[in-house]
């Protein structure tokens, strides 16, 4: 499974529901939708409340009207429920998604013990813009398909990366 953006968030909340997935990659997402909803987002200078209560993740009430309600729908709260190996990547410069959302989400994976690497693209957004970080991208993401999914020999970066 693999997503980017609101893909990604829904990537990294679907695996800790279930491990139906053998692997799964996930770029730029939420995983804290508490403190996304009391963030301010960069690209647009204002709160990102205006995405929950009624627009892409369709909470329909506010943080303090259904507190219980996006603590279910946040990927850091199941993380532990992890099964399922993710590569996570994202650009330091993200103006949408900050990197403190990917940053959290890989420290508590590594905390538990699970089966993760992140990426950190340099001064990229929330889309890699440098064809060097897409082709990097691009040949990592076919890499840990092989790895994960056709039991293909792990790339050294996959070796080092899962230890």
């Amino acid at each position: 499974m693999i997503g980017h953006s609101f893909g990604g968030y829904e990537t990294d909340y679907i695996i800790t529901q279930t491990d139906l997935f053998a692997t799964a990659v996930s770029g730029s997402a939420v995983t804290d939708l508490s403190t996304f909803y009391l963030s301010i987002g960069p690209a647009v200078g204002k709160p990102d409340i205006w995405r929950f209560e009624s627009q892409q993740f369709r909470m329909g009430k506010s943080l303090f009207d259904d507190r219980d309600g996006y603590r279910k729908n946040s990927p850091i709260e199941h993380v532990e429920k992890i099964r399922t190996p993710l590569l996570s990547w994202t650009g330091d410069s993200d103006l949408e998604v900050k990197l403190d959302q990917s940053v959290e989400f890989f420290l508590a994976l590594r905390r538990l013990e699970k089966k993760h690497i992140m990426l950190v693209y340099p001064k990229e957004g929330h889309t890699l813009r440098d064809h060097r970080n897409q082709k990097d991208l691009s040949v990592r993401l076919t890499q840990w398909f092989a790895y994960f999914l056709k039991n293909e020999p792990p790339a050294p970066w996959i070796n080092e990366g899962l230890k």
